[in-house]
């Protein structure tokens, strides 16, 4: 089974390409933190279609996301003659979990329950309403 699951903040804005068949493709990279600062880790991911909109839409640097996936690989013949591989995790379901305030991504949005005693849940995103997340 080929399955992963992280959650980590996006290190800069996604990157979205729109080709002419009407597809459409987004890359994000993850800071996953680990026990020690120097134990974070920086992880390639790539969301297509409804979700790539998605992304390019609602995300931006310093976004709070949960990522389920599979983990991929690519391989290429570099300039040099070389090859080269890279893995990454092709987006099967992205949370969008805290949207970065304007002006610092470092600062986080505070949501207030409509309920003091219950925490906000994150927005999940379906494939049936990929383009109606409501932010």
């Amino acid at each position: 089974m080929n399955n992963i699951v992280i959650s980590g903040r996006l290190t800069k804005d996604p990157e979205c390409k729109e080709f002419s068949e009407g597809k459409s493709v987004c890359d994000i990279t993850v800071a996953v933190n680990g026990y020690r600062k120097e134990d974070t880790i920086f992880i390639k991911i790539k969301a297509w279609d409804g979700r790539a909109r998605s992304c390019s839409k609602f995300c931006k640097k310093g976004s709070l996301v949960n990522v389920t996936g599979s983990l991929r690989e690519n391989s290429w013949k570099a300039k040099d003659g070389s090859m080269r591989k890279e893995l990454y995790v092709l987006a099967a379901d992205i949370e969008f979990v805290q949207r970065p305030q304007e002006g610092n991504s470092a600062k986080t949005e505070s949501v207030t329950p409509a309920n003091e005693n219950q925490e906000p849940s994150p927005i999940k995103v379906s494939e049936e309403d990929l383009e109606e997340v409501p932010f």
